[in-house]
């Protein structure tokens, strides 16, 4: 389950598409962006007592799964309009229970809007089907996930607005179908793009704490 779970962690490189308002520069400039991103990602101090964290092991195969997601919701050319990135670490309560996010820093609003209106089109929901199968079947050669679904997940709008999905599943764990839940929230504030990516096994992630870690990023930007 642990694998699992580190794998659809990686949705959180959705945001690698776009960044920032509010406290940070209208104007782009990689060298403070990334410093901007990297104070803007989740951190150890967001969590309750009991969760850990762990650097993220990103893979060639997570990058071109990416891609391949950003130019199915419409965005073409992923790398040509960033300014920055930053990713936080992958941190974890018990077996399976995760959290992360990303922080990137585009060149102008305009893109940043463009980017958020292709993530709250109605073709992201199928594309996520996609990209959930992708990074499973990298992670766990040979699984398929069974009774896969991506819907709207309902979530406050956060800054200059929000996308927000969730996809849920089974797998087969100790000779039963366990049910799994990857949430994927998607905000901008100016240049910024800020995505956290939490998954729960058997239930939905605690949607108190979830708005209270987007909360606690969105107020650091």
């Amino acid at each position: 389950m642990r694998r699992i779970a580190l794998a659809i962690a990686a949705m959180s490189l959705l945001a690698a598409c776009g960044g920032g308002g509010g406290k940070t520069s209208t104007k782009a400039d990689p060298a403070k962006d990334k410093t901007a991103a990297e104070k803007i990602n989740l951190e150890q101090s967001d969590f309750p007592s009991g969760w850990t964290s762990a650097p993220h092991q990103a893979s060639p195969e997570e990058t071109a799964s990416l891609q391949q997601l950003t130019q199915c919701v419409g965005i073409p050319d992923l790398a040509g309009h960033t300014s920055a990135t930053a990713q936080s670490p992958d941190f974890s309560m018990g077996q399976a229970t995760t959290a992360s996010s990303i922080v990137t820093f585009v060149k102008t609003t305009s893109e940043a809007s463009n980017d958020l209106a292709a993530f709250q089109s109605g073709k992201t929901p199928d594309c996520l089907k996609q990209f959930v199968q992708a990074i499973i079947k990298q992670r766990l050669p040979g699984a398929t996930p069974a009774n896969l679904e991506v819907r709207q997940l309902q979530f406050p709008t956060l800054k200059d607005g929000t996308a927000a999905y969730q996809a849920s599943f089974t797998v087969p764990v100790a000779g039963t179908n366990l049910p799994v839940y990857a949430d994927f929230i998607y905000f901008r504030a100016g240049r910024a793009e800020l995505t956290m990516a939490t998954v729960n096994p058997g239930s939905p992630f605690d949607s108190k704490l979830e708005q209270n870690l987007a909360n606690k990023m969105a107020a650091r930007t």
